[in-house]
C-alpha cells in the first residue's frame, strides 16, 4: 500500500524593474526538473518560465517572459521510493515593487509543491460491531495554543488620554493556504472615555487540508503601559483544526458512560452535475485566459418524492481583448439537480429526523466553443458530497488501551427537560359568524437561545380555525402568533446549543357572549441543552474480511537506445539518469508503458574538450494484461550504463544508452485525500 507523499518550497528572485510600471499578474510554468537521488535527500533542479503582465502609465498591458531556476536537496521519509518520477508545481505566493533610491525591483515569492509515492502498511479496515456507531463526525487534526504579543503606539495630548482598557472584538480565525489567521479588532479606552480601534492580524503557519474546518477562541491576556505612547498587549489564541471523516465510534454499554450527540451516518454519495452554458462577453476578444471558479453557493430542498441539489456558480472568465488588455467578466450560473428518495440506510430515520449536508469539492470551466470574439460556449463541471444523518443520542466512556483512539468534536448534553406552557390567544369574532367547524395546529418555527439559568423559548406556529358562515359557506382564518417565555434550566449557560421539539397537546376556541374570543392553547414539548467539546473515542470494528486486489510480483524490464552527441566521444567522465513522467495506454492489441527518460552526461571530446549534454528521451515497454488492473505502478529506475560506441567514416557522436526500469504494484491507501 503506498500514500502520496508532499514537499515544498521556496525561493525569492529580485530582478531590476522600470520605474512606474505596475504588475498587474505573474505566471508560472515548470519548463524542466532534475532529480538527482542521494542517500537520504534528493538534489532537485526545477527551470520555471515567468510570465509577467504589467500595465504601463498609457494603461496598456504588456508582457515580459524569462526563466528562473530553483535548485535545493530536500530531505524525504525513509518510506518514500527512490528512483520514481516526482511531480512539481508552482505557485506565485507574492510580488511587490519596491522602489529604492530611484531604483525599481521587483521581488517574488515562488512556492513549489513535489510529489510522490511513498510506502504505507496496510491497516485494517474497519466496519461497525453492534456496540458502535457510524457517524460522520470532525475528527481533530491539530490543536496549538498561541501567545501573541503586539505593541501599540498613540501620541498623548495629556496623561489622561492614555489608554486603561482594552477590549479584543470581532475575532474570527480563517484558514489559509499559508496556515490560520486570526482577525480581530481592538478597541481601547482612556482614561476620559475617549475610543480608539486598532486592527489585529495574526498569522499562524500550519499545513491545512482541503477540507479544514477550524474551531477558535481569543483572549485579552493583559495591557501593559511601558512608556507614555506605548504599550503591551498579550493575547492568547486556541485553536482547533478539525476535518469531516466518517468513522465507526465505540459506544458504552447501556447505563455507563455520558450522553453525547452523534451525527449518525444514513447515507453518502459523491455525485458529479454538467451543463453546457452559452456566454456573450460584454466585448470582442482575442483568446480566452483562464476560467476559474469564485465562488460556490448551495443548499438542499426537502420533497415529497426526493431532493432538490441546487445553488449557484460564480465563474470569472479572464480575456484578452483587441486592445492587449485582460479583462474579467463575472459570470453567475445557476444548478440544480433532483434526486429521488433513496432507500437503503436513509430508510431506518423517519423524514422529518434525516439532515441533509452538501459539500462541493470540484467546480471545472471548459472551453468548448468561442465564436466571432464573443461567444463563448462553456461546459460547466461541479462535483459534490451529499451526505445524509440525523442526530444520535449515544453513551460514551473512557476507551479502554486495547482499542484506536481518535478526538473528535462532539456535543455533550448538559440537561434534557420536558416542559408544558398555557396561553390563551385573543380572537375576533367575525361579522358573518355562524358556527365552528374545525380548529388545528399547523406546526411552525421553534428555536431556543440559552442564557445562564435556562432558555428562552419562542415558537411561530399557524393555527387554521375553519367556520361556516351566515351564507352556510365555509371560511378559512389563518393567526400567526408569536410565543415566547423562559424555561428555568440550571445547568444551561449562554452559548450552549438547544434543541427543541413541540406539539399542541390542547387546542380549543373559548366563545363568549361578547366581542372577546379567545383559543386556548396547551403546549406540549422537551427541550435538549448541550455544549461542544473535544472528546477522545474508541473506534470500533473488526477487520473487513473481503479479499485485497491482486498484486502482480516486481517486473523489471531493461531499455536500450543510442544517443547522437554533436561531437566524437573519447571517455564519458559521469553520467547521470532518472524519470519523467509516465502513463499507461491500452490499444486493441498492446498495453504499454509509455514514459520520458531524462539524464545529464559529461564526457571528454576527441578534441580534448569536456562538454556537457542533457538527454530527453521518449521510451515504451510492453506490459503484461495483469498490470491493467493495478491501481497504483510506479515506475522506479534502478539502474544505469551508458558508454562510447565504435565510430564509422559516417557515424560519429554514438553512445549507448541502457537503464533499468522496476515496476512496482501497490494499492492506494484508501483514508488518503
Amino acid at each position: 500500500m503506498v500514500k502520496r507523499w508532499q514537499g515544498s518550497g521556496k525561493m525569492s528572485v529580485i530582478i531590476p524593474w522600470p520605474f512606474g510600471m505596475k504588475v498587474h499578474r505573474i505566471d508560472l510554468s515548470i519548463k524542466d526538473m532534475i532529480a538527482k537521488w542521494e542517500r537520504s535527500t534528493v538534489l532537485l533542479t526545477v527551470e520555471m518560465e515567468r510570465m509577467i503582465q504589467y500595465v504601463t502609465a498609457a494603461g496598456t498591458v504588456m508582457t515580459w517572459t524569462d526563466r528562473v531556476v530553483y535548485q535545493k536537496a530536500l530531505s524525504y521519509p525513509p518510506a518514500l521510493i527512490r528512483g520514481q518520477p516526482l511531480q512539481v508545481t508552482a505557485t506565485t505566493l507574492y510580488f511587490l515593487v519596491q522602489d529604492q533610491k530611484g531604483t525599481a525591483y521587483l521581488e517574488h515569492g515562488i512556492g513549489l509543491s513535489f510529489s510522490g509515492w511513498e510506502r504505507k502498511l496496510a491497516a485494517p479496515v474497519l466496519t461497525p460491531t453492534e456496540n458502535s456507531l457510524m457517524i460522520h463526525g470532525q475528527q481533530l487534526v491539530a490543536t496549538d495554543s498561541y501567545l501573541h504579543t503586539a505593541t501599540i503606539y498613540w501620541s498623548p495630548q495629556k496623561p489622561g488620554d492614555q489608554p486603561v482598557e482594552a477590549v479584543l472584538a470581532g475575532g474570527r480565525f480563517i484558514l489559509t493556504p499559508e496556515g490560520i489567521n486570526f482577525r480581530g479588532e481592538l478597541q481601547l479606552t482612556s482614561a476620559k472615555g475617549a475610543q480608539r480601534e486598532e486592527p489585529l492580524s495574526v498569522l499562524l503557519p500550519q499545513k491545512v487540508p482541503a477540507d479544514g474546518v477550524l474551531v477558535g477562541a481569543a483572549k485579552l491576556q493583559a495591557l501593559k503601559v511601558v512608556e507614555p505612547g506605548k504599550a503591551l498587549l498579550a493575547i492568547k489564541l486556541h485553536w482547533h483544526l478539525l476535518q469531516a471523516k466518517t468513522l465507526p465510534v465505540l459506544c458504552a454499554p447501556a447505563g455507563l458512560g455520558e450522553n453525547f450527540y452523534l451525527w449518525c451516518l444514513l447515507h453518502q454519495e459523491t455525485r458529479i452535475w454538467g451543463e453546457k452554458t452559452g456566454v456573450k462577453l460584454p466585448e470582442k476578444a482575442k483568446y480566452i485566459a483562464e476560467v476559474t471558479a469564485s465562488a460556490v453557493q448551495n443548499r438542499v430542498v426537502k420533497a415529497k418524492k426526493g431532493l432538490f441539489c441546487l445553488g449557484q456558480i460564480t465563474l470569472d472568465l479572464y480575456y484578452v481583448n483587441h486592445a492587449n488588455q485582460e479583462k474579467c467578466f463575472r459570470l453567475r450560473l445557476p444548478w440544480k439537480e433532483w434526486l429521488a428518495a433513496a432507500g437503503g440506510g436513509e430508510a431506518r430515520a423517519p423524514e422529518e429526523e434525516r439532515e441533509y449536508k452538501i459539500v462541493v469539492t470540484r467546480v471545472k470551466g471548459d472551453q468548448v466553443q468561442f465564436l466571432n470574439g464573443e461567444d463563448l460556449t462553456l461546459f460547466v463541471q461541479l462535483e459534490y458530497v451529499l451526505t445524509v444523518g440525523k442526530r444520535q443520542k449515544a453513551a460514551l466512556t473512557v476507551p479502554p488501551n486495547a482499542v484506536a483512539m481518535t478526538t473528535i468534536l462532539a456535543e455533550k448534553i448538559i440537561t434534557e427537560d420536558d416542559f408544558e406552557y398555557y396561553v390563551e390567544i385573543p380572537v375576533e369574532r367575525p361579522s358573518d359568524f355562524q358556527e365552528s367547524q374545525r380548529l388545528w395546529w399547523k406546526g411552525g418555527k421553534v428555536e431556543g437561545v440559552a442564557e445562564s439559568g435556562g432558555v428562552f423559548l419562542k415558537a411561530k406556529p399557524a393555527i387554521i380555525w375553519q367556520y361556516r358562515n351566515t351564507e352556510h359557506k365555509l371560511k378559512v382564518v389563518e393567526f400567526n402568533p408569536v410565543l415566547a417565555w423562559f424555561h428555568a434550566a440550571p445547568p444551561a449557560h449562554r452559548g450552549d446549543q438547544v434543541y427543541v421539539r413541540l406539539e399542541a397537546l390542547r387546542l380549543h376556541l373559548q366563545a363568549k357572549a361578547d366581542e372577546n374570543w379567545g383559543i386556548q392553547l396547551l403546549l406540549n414539548g422537551g427541550l435538549t441543552v448541550t455544549k461542544k467539546e473535544m472528546r477522545t473515542v474508541g473506534l470500533g470494528g473488526r477487520p473487513e474480511k473481503t479479499g485485497r486486489p491482486f498484486l502482480p510480483a516486481q517486473k523489471s524490464t531493461i531499455l536500450k537506445w543510442e544517443e547522437k552527441l554533436p561531437t566524437s566521444v573519447r571517455q564519458i567522465k559521469t553520467a547521470h539518469f532518472f524519470l519523467g513522467e509516465f502513463r499507461r495506454v491500452k490499444t486493441e492489441e498492446l498495453f504499454l508503458l509509455e514514459g520520458e527518460v531524462r539524464g545529464e552526461i559529461t564526457y571528454l571530446g576527441k578534441d580534448g574538450v569536456s562538454r556537457y549534454y542533457l538527454v530527453r528521451k521518449e521510451v515504451w515497454a510492453n506490459l503484461p494484461p495483469e498490470y491493467g488492473e493495478v491501481p497504483v505502478l510506479i515506475p522506479v529506475l534502478s539502474g544505469w550504463n551508458c558508454y562510447p560506441l565504435p565510430e564509422w567514416n559516417w557515424e560519429k557522436g554514438g553512445v549507448w544508452c541502457e537503464i533499468t526500469l522496476d515496476l512496482l504494484a501497490f494499492a492506494a491507501n484508501p483514508n488518503q485525500r
